[in-house]
């Protein structure tokens, strides 16, 4: 439980330093709305999801740890810019990929365990070629910042298993359509309004890494 705690408040103050940087439009452009969030939701999601998915994690193997909080903090981070601007930053979604690998690396060291690492560049590019064929084919559904995101998930979800990549794509694609349909109904969108696809894909990774149970 005190990992739970110490992860937790690594995520508060982490929250904080979000809440300032979104506020101050650090993200956003010219042609952005105008009106911004409050963002008050980011100072209790970071502190949570942290520590949930630092607790969970570490009960695994400490070895993944660092990996998964970084994951966890990063995805805060991007649901809370595509919710506001609807894009997500290269720097958010490319950069980590070289860091995770790394990570991961470490991680399967620690385990002696190669076999995740060549199963996660599998699952990540096997998903995220998935992604760019629906990219492509429904420009308007799923843009480029959706297909970057879904690579840097499916890698590093695919590390945990094959299993963890087939719950993220469920729950995410659950998430996505009881979003949209939500807002049909109440009629803050229509068939052609753009919806950000990044928040619900990040929320489907939430129950992929708590539902892994043993490395």
């Amino acid at each position: 439980m005190l990992t739970a705690f110490a992860f937790a408040g690594l995520g508060l103050v982490l929250g904080v330093g979000y809440r300032k940087q979104l506020l101050a439009g650090r993200w956003r452009r010219d042609d952005d709305p105008r009106a911004l969030p409050s963002f008050g939701w980011v100072l209790l999601v970071t502190p949570v999801v942290m520590g949930w998915i630092g607790h969970h994690v570490s009960m695994l193997s400490w070895w993944a740890v660092p990996a998964y909080v970084v994951l966890a903090a990063l995805g805060v981070l991007l649901a809370a810019i595509d919710s506001d601007v609807h894009r997500l930053p290269d720097k958010l979604t490319l950069w980590p990929l070289p860091v995770l690998s790394g990570l991961l690396v470490i991680a399967s060291a620690g385990l002696d365990d190669w076999s995740r690492v060549l199963r996660a560049g599998a699952c990540g590019v096997a998903v995220a070629l998935g992604f760019l064929v629906l990219a492509l084919a429904a420009p308007s559904g799923l843009g480029l910042g959706d297909v970057k995101l879904a690579l840097l998930l499916s890698f590093t979800l695919g590390w945990l298993g094959v299993t963890a990549v087939a719950t993220w794509l469920f729950f995410g694609f659950l998430a996505g359509g009881l979003w949209a349909l939500a807002l049909l109904v109440t009629r803050r969108a229509t068939r052609k309004t753009y919806i950000a696809f990044g928040p619900p894909l990040l929320l489907g990774a939430l129950p992929a890494i708590l539902g892994v149970v043993t490395l």
